[in-house]
């Protein structure tokens, strides 16, 4: 078969999707690279406390690699909120739908919306954050513009009183969700 023959056959990896083994990796590298030595514990010799914390914030005993995403999200979110301000930590975003996602479950993920640079992009990425943070799928964001403001895609809404419409009602879902809507 020739190379040429070969690079058509070959999946193409799409630049906006965000795999689970992604988000996986993502909070993996956020326990173990900065919370856990923030907070001066080691996962392998503090172990029996990090399972106890685990366990405290999800309701079961299981390890790092056995946690769901979800569950994984509430203990980061629950670790970043004990360390001092100074330390930043941005826990990835992720649809309700994945919540349940484990290591070893089939290849899944979502499209991740690019916002272009313009007069406009740090409002529709706050927009995207508080749509994300809900635990909605960013591709329905769409829906719901082309529904409420007759504009067929959301990178396409350039009413300005349209953002600050779907921005806080978005703000307020999140309220009442007990989610906080001003994310660091």
């Amino acid at each position: 078969m020739s190379e040429q023959a070969l690079r058509k056959e070959a999946p193409v990896a799409r630049a906006n999707f965000v795999s689970c083994a992604a988000i996986y990796n993502m909070q993996t590298c956020i326990l173990f690279g900065t919370l856990l030595p923030a907070a001066g514990l080691s996962y392998e010799q503090d172990k029996e406390a990090v399972l106890d914390l685990f366990e405290r914030i999800t309701r079961r005993r299981a390890s790092w690699s056995k946690l769901s995403l979800g569950e994984r999200n509430l203990s980061l979110d629950a670790l970043a909120a004990k360390l001092p301000e100074h330390v930043a930590v941005e826990v990835p975003l992720l649809p309700k739908r994945l919540h349940a996602w484990r290591k070893g479950d089939p290849a899944n993920g979502y499209e991740r919306l690019d916002i272009p640079a313009g007069p406009l992009a740090r409002q529709k990425r706050y927009v995207v954050t508080l749509w994300c943070l809900l635990g909605y799928e960013p591709k329905r964001l769409d829906a719901r513009v082309s529904k409420q403001f007759g504009v067929e895609k959301f990178v396409w809404l350039s009413d300005p009183a349209a953002l600050a419409t779907l921005a806080k009602d978005l703000w307020s879902r999140c309220k009442r969700a007990g989610i906080d809507p001003e994310p660091a």
